[in-house]
């Protein structure tokens, strides 16, 4: 309804005394309700930002003021809205505890303006991935003297994992233990290098999840098939200079490169693992000591127990890939005595019937001298033997490998019936306090469960 104005004609200019004083006290009057009115908006917006937003400029001015019936109607529905609020909480009170928790809780947090109750199936607790109890266990990938590698799921999340366990002894390496999850850290950027996805540890064990490589490894290849065809020697050790230059730029050293430890994806594409003897900071120049690798590809500046750098891993993908062309490796010996004296002293045992730009890149790998070596000396992909090889589009993952691998059986996805130390019952995940402790050995890659 519109209101109607009118206007009274005064002819005196002047006002009398009597008209004054009512005119004072309507403004007065007028004054007070404007108050009034003003507080009881204030009190309905959530807070002061909101109150000048929400009302415009000239608004306090130009709004109509209310009746004192209105105003009265006004504080007694407010009265109202107060009993209503006070029996809800009555309410809420005397309900049970364990039927309406959730209801009060959703009331509370629509009242704060959320979204409201949202449905167990639209948004399911994520599992802990640095709890080992959150995983379930099919078949076992591989076993050794430094631990055991399974099959494995984060709950039923999808793809699978592979779950490396070291078992804490008097006798543990923690120094690399910590080295292996820090590089293991740092493969995620290389498509060249298995991916690790966390590592955390309990008072008895560590534990490394990595990617589920289904393709198997070059040793498992090299048992089955024999000798590889040349267009697949190229190509794998193409991925898997790679790999091993991309860990040498960040300054570390790989230090068991061989069959068993290079693994293929579902596709055929190389990826190097296992990363438990790597050592960190040498870049250049700088050198390191230690016997460390598989004797048959060690080199043999690590046999003489001289200092070493990055060149050592080019030795061992020398002998490597002499393996993935052959099925034997350049040395030999009757025990390991007699074996690593060959490494040192003997020339390398190159089959004839190879490929020229093969042999000329295998002697050129194996020289004995470290700084000769190629790899360290020149430009190992600018060989002959890789002229091939586009490095741009390989880099990419953009050339078809030569050799896809066979779909696992599925027998290998059947749920672990055997014992697992690790899952049986012992202390709460390590503390700093405990001895046994790796600091600063836990991670969980940020690409990863996104």
């Amino acid at each position: 309804m519109k209101r109607l104005h009118t206007t009274s004609v005064n002819l005196d200019p002047r006002p009398s005394k009597e008209k004054k004083r009512r005119g004072e006290h309507e403004e007065d009057q007028g004054g007070e309700l404007k108050k009034k009115r003003k507080s009881s908006l204030e009190e309905h917006l959530p807070d002061k930002g909101c109150r000048e937003e929400r009302i415009p400029s000239g608004f306090k001015d130009s709004y109509p003021q209310p009746s004192k019936e209105k105003a009265r109607r006004k504080d007694h529905d407010k009265e109202e809205g107060n009993q209503k609020k006070k029996r809800k909480r009555s309410v809420d009170d005397q309900l049970p505890d364990e039927c309406c928790r959730e209801e009060k809780l959703r009331r509370e947090e629509t009242n704060k303006g959320e979204a409201g109750p949202v449905s167990a199936e639209a948004q399911p607790s994520r599992l802990n991935p640095l709890s080992i109890s959150n995983y379930n266990f099919y078949s076992m990938l591989g076993a050794g003297g430094y631990g055991n590698v399974m099959l494995a799921s984060l709950g039923d999340r999808r793809p699978y994992v592979a779950v490396k366990s070291i078992r804490k002894t008097e006798k543990t390496n923690y120094i690399s233990l910590l080295s292996e999850s820090q590089v293991l850290n740092f493969t995620r950027h290389s498509p060249f290098l298995c991916q690790g996805y966390a590592a955390f540890q309990t008072q008895r064990h560590a534990f490394y999840v990595m990617e589920y490589l289904s393709g198997g490894s070059l040793e498992y290849e090299l048992r089955r098939y024999g000798r590889m065809k040349m267009d697949r020697v190229l190509f794998h050790s193409a991925e898997m200079i790679c790999g091993l230059q991309y860990l040498h730029a960040l300054g570390i050293i790989h230090l068991d490169i061989k069959p068993p430890n290079v693994l293929l994806d579902h596709q055929g594409h190389v990826k190097i693992c296992d990363f438990g003897l790597a050592k960190q900071s040498l870049f250049n120049a700088n050198l390191t000591t230690g016997w460390a690798g598989t004797i048959e590809y060690m080199a043999p500046e690590i046999l003489k127990r001289k200092a070493y750098n990055a060149a050592v891993d080019w030795w061992s993908f020398g002998v490597t890939i002499c393996e993935m062309a052959t099925c034997f490796t350049p040395y030999t010996g009757s025990d390991t005595k007699e074996l690593a004296h060959c490494i040192k002293v003997h020339k390398p045992d190159i089959p004839d019937w190879l490929d020229e730009d093969m042999k000329h890149l295998l002697r050129q790998l194996l020289k004995r001298k470290p700084k000769k070596r190629l790899g360290v000396r020149g430009n190992i992909r600018c060989h002959p033997f890789y002229k091939s090889i586009d490095w741009v589009l390989l880099e990419e993952k953009g050339l078809q490998p030569p050799f896809e691998p066979r779909t696992p059986s599925p027998d290998l996805f059947q749920p672990y019936k055997g014992k697992l130390s690790f899952l049986e019952p012992q202390k709460p995940e390590a503390t700093p306090e405990d001895s046994m402790n790796v600091p600063g050995f836990s991670f969980q890659s940020s690409t990863w469960l996104t």
